[in-house]
């Protein structure tokens, strides 16, 4: 039955998901968009905490919380944001709704080796900007982003150190358009930059786990993903004709750009560095608190065919706390007690620019971890895989930017869902 529910959820994610928008922001101009995956629902209502790990969740942050899997588990998420935006004297709202990620993981030799694969949306550029002024028009749209395929697994080395890694092809297609009208100028404007872009990249992952007295648990990652490049295929065409305002269509003589001659085909991007050291401490099946600091050298990143004057780079840091609390999880008497109820919050300086300004992004968040099936029997035997799946809601409140200096300030509100279900593959037949 998981089974069946997971494919219907491959159909309907594969068919429609990509035809969203998966960003309304400004901000998405830049760079190769805004960064879309930020961690399964659960860590993001955790403040994107990813130091923990158990049997029956992906962590897809951290590849070495594979070799904690004793169950194949298929988890979905998505979400939905609503945005508000707003400078010193205007305001505008917007929102849309996209798939986080898909994915399947499991165990090989259970709480020892388990590896996984997926399928998230990466980035996304979308936006839509106007400027007018006495006589002239200046409209800028954007659209695509990157998808990533990773393929991961997590080995325990002893009973304390684990260690994982993940292998991550990133592709997609972003598209750039600038028009340009001119009042009593007959034939306005229209510049097209379309990007093509494609590559691999790493991330390795050590994680220390030790039972302290009381039943406390201490627990600890370290991640590493080293540079790599995405190699950027452009295109670039200006086209010479007539527009109509009202309805956006652009008609006229269109002229490629020999971008050969400007050594600008092909382009190879930074995939910046990044490192993470994350501590928490808790107890099995009640509750966990830790925080996590990432670092990520963005302060390389170039792009020499969409240049902006006035945008840099500097590196890029985020400082995330949060944990969960489960009442109780065998409870069975009480629905209640076996939520999981979780809180986080996250400060992010994320290494963007605008007039010498950064863009800083500030969330809350919570969320609850809400069981499928009865409660847990006292048996620890496999048959009742399913009865550990969950729904898992998230809610995050944020603020990224600032008015400052004709800058935009974004307010949102955000809600993730995700399904996590468990069963058990390889079943040694009992009887033929």
């Amino acid at each position: 039955m998981i089974r069946k529910i997971f494919i219907v959820l491959v159909v309907c994610i594969t068919t429609c998901g990509y035809a969203q928008r998966g960003s309304s922001s400004p901000y998405s101009f830049y760079g190769i968009g805004d960064q879309r995956f930020k961690g399964t629902t659960e860590n993001q209502s955790m403040g994107g905490i990813s130091m923990y790990s158990d049997s029956i969740h992906l962590n897809l942050n951290n590849p070495a919380a594979y070799s904690d899997l004793q169950l194949t588990v298929y988890s979905g998420g998505g979400s939905y944001t609503n945005l508000n935006m707003k400078t010193a004297t205007q305001s505008e709202s917007t929102s849309n709704a996209y798939l986080d990620y898909l994915a399947l993981g499991f165990p090989v030799i259970r709480s020892k080796l388990g590896v996984g694969f997926g399928l998230m949306p990466y980035t996304a550029v979308g936006y839509n900007m106007e400027q007018r002024g006495e006589t002239t028009l200046n409209q800028y749209n954007g659209e695509g982003g990157t998808n990533r395929v990773f393929v991961s697994a997590g080995y325990r080395l002893t009973k304390n150190f684990s260690i994982g890694a993940s292998a991550n092809y990133s592709f997609g297609k972003i598209e750039n358009e600038y028009r340009r009208v001119v009042q009593n100028i007959e034939r306005p404007t229209l510049e097209n930059n379309i990007s093509e872009l494609s590559g691999f990249d790493f991330k390795l992952a050590l994680n220390y786990r030790r039972r302290l007295q009381n039943d406390l648990v201490f627990r600890s990652s370290l991640t590493y993903s080293p540079e790599a490049t995405l190699s950027s295929d452009n295109t670039r065409t200006f086209t010479i004709g007539n527009f109509n305002p009202n309805t956006g269509a652009f008609v006229g003589e269109t002229k490629n750009v020999d971008l050969d001659a400007l050594g600008l085909r092909s382009v190879d991007l930074t995939i910046p560095q990044k490192a993470s050291l994350g501590v928490g401490i808790g107890k099995d099946y009640k509750w966990f608190a830790g925080a996590e600091y990432e670092w990520k050298k963005t302060g390389d990143f170039n792009n020499p065919f969409i240049a902006v004057a006035g945008v840099g780079y500097e590196d890029a840091s985020r400082f995330s706390a949060g944990g969960f609390f489960i009442p109780d999880y065998s409870s069975f008497t009480s629905y209640w007690k076996r939520i999981v109820y979780r809180l986080g919050v996250r400060y992010e300086e994320t290494g963007l620019l605008v007039k010498d300004i950064p863009l800083n992004d500030f969330g809350i968040s919570f969320g609850l971890g809400l069981p499928l099936g009865a409660p847990i029997p006292t048996t620890n035997s496999l048959q009742y895989a399913g009865m550990f799946s969950n729904v898992n809601i998230g809610f995050e409140l944020g603020r990224r930017g600032t008015t400052t200096y004709g800058r935009i300030e974004e307010d949102y509100f955000k809600v993730s869902i995700s399904l996590s279900l468990n069963d058990k593959w390889f079943v040694k037949r009992k009887y033929d």
